[in-house]
């Protein structure tokens, strides 16, 4: 229980500090079309230098903030489901439903970050480079599957104590 107690702790820390970081994305996408020289120019996303300024740029900016907005949302999701192991409701109908919306959130997220930095890489840089390590694209695939496998096994765990209760 105390190894629990620790992790909703680092996530609700997590969870307070990113707080913060959501209405300046909601004021950034909007303020990005509106103008059209960019106080921060150059400045890096994803390990990538962007320094120009286009609609095209515009847009790829748009959907890796919506990303971090949907990858926000998977802490509180994620928070919401630790709640409930602390209330010792395992195998209750909202951690499965929760599980499964991560896992896709996880997943779609990975490509709203992953798409966009090989279309700047290609159209703006002009080149295709294969990094060797942990990528952020394959390590949030990875981690959105794992979320929905885990919500398979506690829906399979939660059917398996429901017939078992019935057997008694």
């Amino acid at each position: 229980m105390r190894k629990l107690i620790i992790l909703k702790s680092i996530v609700d820390l997590f969870w307070i500090l990113s707080l913060p970081i959501i209405p300046l994305i909601l004021v950034f996408i909007p303020y990005s079309f509106i103008t059209d020289d960019f106080i921060f120019s150059p400045f890096k996303i994803n390990g990538i230098e962007i320094e120009t300024f286009d609609l095209g740029t515009k847009i790829i900016l748009a959907v890796v903030m919506l990303s971090y907005l949907l990858l926000v949302y998977c802490v509180y999701l994620f928070r919401k489901i630790l709640g409930c192991f602390l209330r010792v409701k395992i195998f209750d109908e909202e951690v499965v439903d929760n599980f499964n919306k991560i896992g896709n959130l996880l997943v779609l997220s990975s490509f709203l970050i992953g798409v966009p930095s090989l279309l700047y890489r290609i159209y703006y840089m002009e080149k295709i480079s294969l990094e060797l390590g942990f990528s952020t694209f394959f390590l949030l695939i990875c981690l959105g599957f794992f979320f929905k496998i885990l919500s398979e096994i506690f829906k399979i765990s939660r059917n398996m104590k429901e017939e078992n209760e019935l057997t008694i």
